[in-house]
């Protein structure tokens, strides 16, 4: 075989890069729920991500709250840091417009988050694959996505001060 050029090259390390983490990720989200992550990473030789205890905290901290929202996003930093949940750990998506293009398939086998706190969305968006919306889709699957925490009022999805906070208390419950 001739050698490839830079620019094949690239390609091919890319399109590797990309089979690899498709093949990977389904693997350590497995080997976490299985209590198997500390053998992964030690045949991986990734031992050195373990603690001293043999064991890494390597379970995700962020939340990303995705819904139209009532209430600005400063509001809801400040009610989230009275529930004890880090500035740092959040991240939002509140525009309808914003979520009609948000791709939810970046949440599937995710590593970096610990839930998904779902207002008011549109039903079509990028990642729901064959689910009439992206929360039917992460509701359904829920070995591959986040934990799913619905912020609703009496009258349904809705993100207010009162039903982030009782969606905030929620996920301290489940989590």
């Amino acid at each position: 075989m001739t050698p490839l050029s830079p620019y094949e090259l690239d390609d091919l390390q890319q399109a590797m890069m990309e089979r690899m983490e498709d093949a990977l990720l389904p693997a350590i989200s497995m080997a976490n729920r299985t209590g198997e992550l500390a053998e992964l990473l030690r045949l991986l030789d990734m031992g050195d991500l373990l603690g001293e205890d043999g064991y890494a905290d390597l379970r995700p901290r962020k939340v990303i709250v995705l819904g139209d929202s009532m209430v600005k996003e400063r509001k809801l930093r400040s009610i989230a840091k009275g529930h004890g949940v880090d500035a740092a750990d959040l991240e939002f998506a509140l525009g309808y417009d914003e979520l009609k293009h948000f791709d939810f398939a970046k949440l599937r086998n995710s590593l970096s988050y610990r839930a998904v706190l779902v207002g008011p969305m549109p039903h079509s968006t990028p990642g729901k694959r064959n689910a009439s919306s992206a929360v039917a889709e992460m509701q359904a699957h829920p070995e591959i996505y986040p934990l799913v925490v619905e912020v609703q009022d009496s009258n349904g999805l809705k993100i207010t001060n009162n039903s982030f906070a009782k969606a905030l208390d929620a996920l301290t419950t489940m989590a």
